[in-house]
């Protein structure tokens, strides 16, 4: 499960508005330098501040972004000179107002594709040693962006980025936490991402809060989870990390993006043997087979894919023979056209009385 600080879908437009691009930033940077001998960052680093914080906060919303709204690419190249820049690096608050402008930046497809290995490595340097919560919260949100790019994940990692994530998922300050599992659920969607997660042992730092009391962490951490339970290896890291009670209880969440998370989560694990008996004895059917009838249709497969894994097999054979007969395979059939059927109907129904009618 991937997710991202902007909205899935913007509409675009080909007409710059006020606010929509960095031209009045890149400007003020053309006619002031950033040189030894002339420099904005010297000379005005206030005036550099104003021009980030405005571009901000008329593209912080990004439903309303005019940036986000306009198709084409940005120069970026001097926000990244200003973020690379030792003074900047020094003064925290126009260290914040820059990387915003770059998180809003990295919403955007065409400017993912064209980051470079430098302008990530510039990234985790504030990851690493940030002045105040705020800079890394933000920092860690330019990565969760742009590791919305597959080529992106291999720089982040080439880059050292989780190393910095892994401890800030401990902090104090929930934005921090949050916005580093979301991060790392980010890296996690891609099959690299999650083995350098899984060699870098990030798992057991991360599966105490799928408690936590935040529902943005808890809803980025069982994200993460999920994208972990893919791979064959965590598995086990999963369940000896005491992780399947917990998930069958985010089974019950109200929160859509928690439960449809956590039966991903279940539907992988149940593949396993023994992850399998544990989510039996945790109670997960009856949870299961409520997703079914939800009203989240990738909540629904996941749910109605842990149940086949779960219920399955036990109907393959006779259990006292382990001998498999004709009339074994066909409860089997049976158990999956009553699955399948019960997804459709509870697709069906809330199809016809959705609220939005």
């Amino acid at each position: 499960m991937q997710l991202e600080e902007a909205p899935a879908t913007v509409s675009t437009v080909t007409t710059k508005t006020p606010g929509a691009t960095l031209d009045d930033f890149n400007n003020f940077i053309t006619k002031s330098g950033l040189g030894l001998n002339r420099s904005a960052l010297q000379d005005n680093p206030a005036q550099v501040e104003d021009f980030a914080v405005a571009f901000y906060e008329r593209n912080q919303d990004p439903s309303t972004s005019p940036n986000l709204q306009l198709e084409e690419g940005d120069d970026y190249s001097f926000l990244m000179d200003c973020l690379d820049d030792a003074r900047v690096m020094k003064d925290p608050m126009l260290a914040l107002a820059l990387l915003r402008c770059l998180k809003v930046i990295s919403r955007k497809v065409a400017n993912r594709q064209t980051i470079e290995y430098q302008d990530v490595q510039t990234v985790v340097k504030y990851l690493r040693r940030p002045l105040m919560p705020a800079i890394a919260s933000e920092a860690a949100s330019v990565v969760l962006n742009i590791c919305y790019e597959k080529p992106n994940v291999l720089m982040t990692i080439d880059s050292g980025a989780v190393a910095a994530l892994t401890p800030m998922v401990q902090d104090a300050d929930e934005d921090v936490q949050a916005n580093a599992a979301g991060a790392l659920q980010s890296i996690s969607y891609q099959p690299n991402g999650r083995t350098h997660l899984r060699e870098m042992e990030v798992l057991p730092s991360l599966l105490p809060l799928l408690r936590h009391h935040s529902v943005r962490v808890r809803t980025r951490v069982v994200g993460v989870v999920h994208n972990m339970s893919s791979d064959v290896q965590s598995i086990a890291v999963i369940r000896e990390g005491h992780a399947i009670k917990d998930l069958v209880s985010m089974l019950n969440d109200p929160q859509v993006a928690v439960c449809g998370s956590a039966a991903g989560a279940i539907q992988n694990l149940s593949r396993e043997q023994r992850s399998k008996k544990e989510i039996m004895d945790a109670g997960a059917v009856p949870p299961l087979t409520d997703l079914m009838f939800g009203s989240d249709v990738a909540a629904q497969v996941c749910a109605a894919g842990a149940l086949l894994n779960l219920l399955g097999p036990q109907l393959e054979c006779d259990p006292n023979t382990g001998v498999q007969g004709p009339e074994h395979m066909e409860r089997r059939k049976a158990l999956t056209r009553i699955v399948m059927l019960s997804l459709v109907t509870g697709m069906a129904f809330h199809g016809l009385y959705s609220d939005d009618d």
